[in-house]
């Protein structure tokens, strides 16, 4: 999270420094921090031994916090550094790089949804408040790589590389 994103809006770009984005992450802790749910650790989750059930539960809110934070978060952070270390080598070009982020555009919501309404299901505050937290600031990473792909795709992507979608540089 932030590996690629931040990296080019500090160095190429003026959208905001590194001490305004700190108050904006610092403020974006605070509002969660006030906003989280008491924690419910008695909560025991309903039976079912089935992946689609456990998916419908974590939708519905009716699971662990970890079961609903962990897997994705883990996922979707790989799929980032794996598209920007391809990308970093030339081997994904700006469709490439855009496809795989509009596959992971609806996982994601589900996955804020989920998370969002599974975070009183742990034993402490903070657990949520750490779990809400980073889906937010996950959320805001992948606004940043949308901003870099459609405002500045000359400081990510090679476009002296492309023939075909030159266009897609401008």
């Amino acid at each position: 999270m932030f590996l690629t994103s931040l990296p080019i809006i500090f160095t190429f770009t003026r959208l905001f420094n590194p001490i305004e984005f700190g108050i904006f992450l610092l403020a974006i802790l605070a509002w969660v921090t006030y906003s989280s749910p008491a924690p419910y650790p008695q909560f025991n989750p309903p039976p079912g031994g089935s992946f689609y059930t456990l998916l419908n539960n974590l939708w519905l809110g009716q699971a662990k916090l970890w079961q609903a934070f962990w897997p994705f978060f883990l996922l979707i952070n790989a799929a980032f550094i794996y598209i920007d270390y391809r990308t970093a080598n030339n081997t994904y070009t700006i469709a490439s790089w855009t496809t795989v982020h509009g596959m992971l555009f609806l996982p994601t919501v589900w996955w804020v949804i989920s998370v969002w309404r599974c975070s009183s299901h742990t034993r402490r505050r903070w657990w949520a408040v750490a779990a809400r937290t980073l889906v937010l600031y996950l959320v805001f990473d992948f606004l940043l790589r949308l901003l870099i792909r459609f405002e500045y795709p000359n400081l990510l992507f090679d476009c002296r590389l492309l023939t075909i979608e030159y266009g897609d540089c401008f």
